[in-house]
């Protein structure tokens, strides 16, 4: 504005340093202006102005827009009215301006007397942001009464020295949720970090509404839009005023889109397929990241960060087992496929005192010559790993595996090996079953679960193996109802006379089938392993995370050798979690269970307590480590994925031909036919 026009108001030295107003041509309205500034209508010059010092707030439209420096001029409300004549009243002037599209918040800057800056309450419905809760060195309760505050969203800080902020904290230091009136009990205390805020699905055309009018003049304005996966970035400019903004949907973290970050990182820490994902989104019509985008979050940042924390986990794991000092542990492999060429093993090393997965050993077939072989290497560094990290181990249960069996007796005779009971009474119990298939021994069905729960019992109940043996070797008489053995440790069986009811279709020992059953029971392998039974802990619970992996790892998915491996140790931290869950309970406090119909036990059922709803306190960690360390300092992060050994792919021994010549030699059977019809 040209520096002759200046305020009309008397005793008013507004020049074009101010913003002005023009007199309204309302005939009733300019009556009450003049009359409220005190001129007549014949002093008015050619060009009257008012300046903005003369109205009080509320007679702005968005007045925090304007202070905020999302418009040039601020705009009256209509029937506005000048009532402040008093100069030294704080004027409605321009206030710090910053670019739509930036969701961090500007320098404070106050004035030296007051030291207080006006924090606005209302915003526009453009901006995903809020105000900077804090106030550099602001003390509220000096400030004077006439003062003009606005009532503030957040709490002002009255410390008299800034904090210094890490770069990260400053990106992650708003909050996403924007209405047009806040409530008190709805502030937050504390900054929110970037991957706790809330996220909305927002159809395009409903957003795009609030960028097609001006924000200044209120006319049509060019419209453009960027897009990269679930970033949006607007750019509004108008042709009439020449007023531009540009707006983003989401902020950066070091250069990564924070959303984009984000949906890799869930998808990864669940356990959840990328590709089904992406079907998902596509089917909802959202906007995704693609898969190279993905698979290089995964390998630069979301891999290392779950190693990192799975080691963090387990250092904490074997303290605990190393101060134990008597450590009963269990082991097992499972292989990534069904059959006899699996490419992956993973051997389980569990704390059954505990119930705490603490070792993981992933071995690829071709580390050691082919599959068999995977669950001995496995072990073998599972217990070099233990002992290098000081502990103590003085007991393993394991399944009857040979090559187990042998380098547990031969190189580590100082570790009590037993075996697990479940692993030798479905071994028993899948013999019965044969035996019973044949028309001479269909007498032997209605004793399979008999003897297998007999097994169970003989090994919970005896103090050492040799009692053990004693209970079981019983049954060959039991079945023949003979109840008194010529075995000092188990002289005659505990229960009552079975008369009537309670007795059962005895054998004879001229029966065919009892003497088929008699050798299996007392056959000299079978006894050396009953003798070894493990009588306190079972591999139970490592078989229940082997069926957890299936949730993380399907076997149908083929993965590569570090996502197989972060994978099982996402499953090891939701089963460390959720270990120990409570039983469930109806809302009058009663135990629940379920019936469970095992497709083994052909028609009968097995009853199942329900625990508790899972927790995912583990994922929250994960994001936490993502956000705040990794993405701003992965170096060290990264030297640590780098420290793994990845062994080759099983295709490298292989010679790879050329690829023209192999399409070139290529003939489909199918052809040869179609030649053969031709003719």
């Amino acid at each position: 504005m040209p520096r002759s026009q200046r305020c009309i108001v008397p005793r008013c030295n507004a020049t074009g340093s101010a913003s002005f107003h023009s007199l309204p041509r309302d005939p009733a309205l300019l009556s009450q202006w003049l009359q409220a500034i005190g001129v007549e209508h014949a002093d008015l010059p050619k060009k009257a102005l008012v300046c903005n010092a003369h109205f009080t707030p509320d007679c702005y439209h968005h007045l925090t827009g304007f202070e905020m420096g999302f418009y040039k001029t601020p705009s009256l409300k209509p029937g506005a009215i000048p009532t402040v004549m008093d100069r030294s009243s704080p004027a409605v002037t321009s206030s710090r301006t910053r670019e739509i599209g930036c969701q961090t918040e500007p320098l404070d800057t106050c004035d030296f007397g007051v030291q207080a800056r006006v924090v606005p309450r209302r915003m526009n419905k453009a901006c995903q942001m809020r105000p900077q809760g804090k106030n550099v060195a602001c003390d509220t309760r000096s400030l004077p009464s006439n003062t003009f505050l606005p009532s503030s969203p957040f709490s002002l800080d009255s410390t008299s020295t800034p904090q210094k902020r890490r770069r990260h904290d400053d990106l992650s230091s708003y909050h996403a949720e924007v209405t047009d009136s806040f409530d008190s009990e709805e502030r937050p205390s504390q900054p929110t970090s970037v991957h706790t805020m809330k996220k909305y699905i927002v159809y395009e055309d409903c957003l795009l509404q609030l960028f097609k009018s001006c924000s200044v003049c209120s006319r049509t304005c060019n419209v453009e839009k960027y897009v990269q996966g679930t970033f949006l970035s607007i750019t509004q400019t108008c042709p009439h005023c020449d007023h531009s903004s540009k707006w983003k949907s989401q902020p950066h973290i070091a250069n990564f889109p924070a959303g984009n970050l984000q949906l890799s990182a869930a998808t990864s820490f669940t356990g959840c397929s990328f590709l089904q994902i992406k079907k998902f989104l596509a089917a909802f019509n959202i906007q995704s990241i693609s898969d190279r985008t993905y698979f290089n979050h995964q390998s630069q940042l979301l891999h290392p960060t779950i190693l990192w924390q799975w080691k963090c986990d387990q250092t904490v794991l074997l303290q605990q087992a190393a101060q134990d000092g008597d450590v009963f542990l269990g082991g097992d492999m499972r292989a990534d496929t069904p059959g006899h060429c699996a490419k992956y093993g993973s051997y389980t090393m569990m704390d059954l005192k505990a119930n705490r997965v603490i070792d993981l050993q992933l071995v690829q077939s071709n580390e050691v010559g082919n599959s068999q072989r995977m669950e001995k290497e496995g072990l073998v560094r599972s217990i070099a790993a233990l002992e290098e990290a000081g502990v103590q181990i003085k007991n393993i249960v394991t399944d009857r595996h040979p090559q187990i069996q042998k380098f547990l007796r031969e190189q580590k005779p100082a570790i009590q090996h037993f075996y697990d009971v479940w692993h030798v009474a479905k071994g028993i119990g899948k013999i019965i079953d044969a035996m019973a298939k044949d028309k001479n021994c269909t007498e032997l069905a209605p004793w399979r679960k008999s003897i297998v729960n007999h097994l169970h019992w003989s090994c919970s109940t005896s103090k050492s193996g040799e009692e053990t043996v004693a209970k079981w070797k019983s049954v060959a008489n039991h079945v023949q109802d003979i109840h008194t053995h010529d075995d000092e440790n188990f002289p005659t069986c505990l229960h009552e006379p079975l008369i009537g009811e309670d007795a059962r279709q005895w054998l004879k020992p001229s029966m065919m089938s009892c003497e088929r059953l008699v050798m299996l029971l007392l056959g000299n392998k079978l006894l050396k392993d009953v003798e070894k039974l493990s009588p306190l802990y079972q591999t139970s619970s490592v078989e229940a995370f082997h069926s957890l992996i299936l949730r993380f790892a399907p076997k149908n998915v083929a993965f590569s050798f570090l996502g197989m491996l972060c994978r099982l140790l996402l499953t090891a931290m939701h089963y460390n979690e959720n270990a120990d869950r409570p039983q469930a309970t109806t809302s009058s406090g009663e135990l629940r269970y379920l019936l469970w119909f095992p497709k083994y036990k052909q028609g009968d059922f097995s009853v199942r307590p329900l625990k508790a709803t899972p927790t995912y306190g583990y994922i929250e960690t994960l994001q936490e480590l993502l956000f705040e360390h990794v993405v701003e300092n992965p170096e060290p992060y990264q030297e640590l994925m780098q420290q793994v050994y990845v062994p080759p792919p099983l295709c490298s021994q292989y010679d790879r031909p050329d690829k023209s010549e192999a399409v070139a030699r290529h003939t489909s059977r199918f052809a040869v036919m179609d030649d053969d019809e031709d003719d």
